[in-house]
């Protein structure tokens, strides 16, 4: 989950409203270019979710987030420092946690953090793909979110595509008994709306913050915050694991690179929908790595919330941007 995407950032979905600063230039070959940079994200971001779901084989989540996000942090800030050096980017970011942020940042970081975590523990327990999904269930749950907590109006054709979202969820979630014993898809759908919340604050955040500032500033918080878990959970490491945890904080930071260029390019709703290409690298992967295949079930959810998800992509934009 994207943690800057959540979950992150895992999120962390999480990172594509905080390039809402950046300028977009609107052209055919922008677009396309753009629909390539965020379907190549959201395949480092599966693969991520991939290695974490290897990783829990014989370590636990929190103690593989905790080294995941301080390498990412590790590599992240001195290539930051240096390529922002002239304009003093990484110089003043003790400015980005004054009191007016900081609360912002913080939920942030709780949010994300519980994003990326519970998509690798139900990566973990149970199937990638149906994992993957449920984290993409965060076009769904942000206008719901909205309505309940930020008293927003959304119009009837945007219900209709949460209903169908809302459907694909019980299909893939099946709630019956089985569910308390083995909840993974259970823990997946917590993921997933632990990423709305998320998204919702990154785009607040966004008004004022440039994305390294957030990027960085969720690292250090979120590494924070999950460093006592991690500790408790701690037992030492071989070779192999470290190998595969650096893999992970590799594809985790492809991932903010292609979604932040994603989104310069190109306007969410114009590209949004290529983060469900996540969907089918997941049950590739899970088919190839992990010889698992979605029933008939899980697969018209798969397809029912993907279609709700488009649709609330393209639904949420404000009157003016509809045609």
């Amino acid at each position: 989950m994207h943690p800057e995407a959540s979950t992150s950032d895992s999120s962390d979905s999480s990172v594509h409203n905080s390039i809402d600063k950046l300028p977009v230039v609107e052209t055919p070959y922008s677009i396309v270019l753009g629909a390539l940079f965020i379907t190549g994200g959201f395949l480092a971001n599966t693969v991520q979710g991939a290695l974490g779901k290897i990783a829990q084989e014989t370590m636990a989540p929190g103690q593989f987030l905790w080294i995941l996000l301080l390498i990412a942090l590790a590599v992240l800030l001195p290539t930051t420092y240096w390529s922002n050096k002239q304009e003093n980017d990484v110089k003043n970011l003790i400015n980005t946690l004054e009191r007016d942020n900081l609360f912002f940042l913080l939920g942030r970081a709780v949010f994300g953090l519980c994003g990326f975590y519970l998509f690798i523990w139900a990566a973990g327990l149970g199937s990638l793909v149906d994992a993957t999904v449920l984290l993409n269930t965060t076009p769904v749950f942000i206008p719901v979110i909205g309505v309940l907590v930020l008293n927003k109006q959304i119009s009837g054709k945007l219900w209709l595509a949460i209903a169908l979202g809302f459907i694909g969820l019980i299909l893939v979630v099946q709630p019956d008994a089985s569910l308390l014993q083995n909840p993974a898809n259970l823990i997946g759908l917590g993921a997933g709306l632990s990423a709305a919340v998320e998204f919702l604050i990154v785009r607040h955040l966004s008004q004022t913050l440039s994305p390294s500032q957030q990027t960085i500033s969720y690292l250090l918080l979120a590494s924070v915050l999950i460093a006592p878990i991690a500790l408790y959970q701690w037992q030492p490491l071989t070779i192999r694991q470290l190998e595969i945890i650096a893999a992970a904080a590799g594809s985790f930071l492809v991932f903010q690179l292609l979604l932040v260029k994603a989104y310069s390019l190109a306007e969410p709703h114009q590209i949004g929908v290529f983060q469900y290409s996540s969907v089918i690298f997941a049950a590739l992967i899970d088919w190839l790595l992990f010889t698992e295949f979605p029933n008939r079930t899980t697969l018209l959810g798969i397809v029912l919330i993907s279609v709700g998800g488009v649709l609330s992509i393209y639904l949420e934009r404000t009157p003016e941007q509809i045609s």
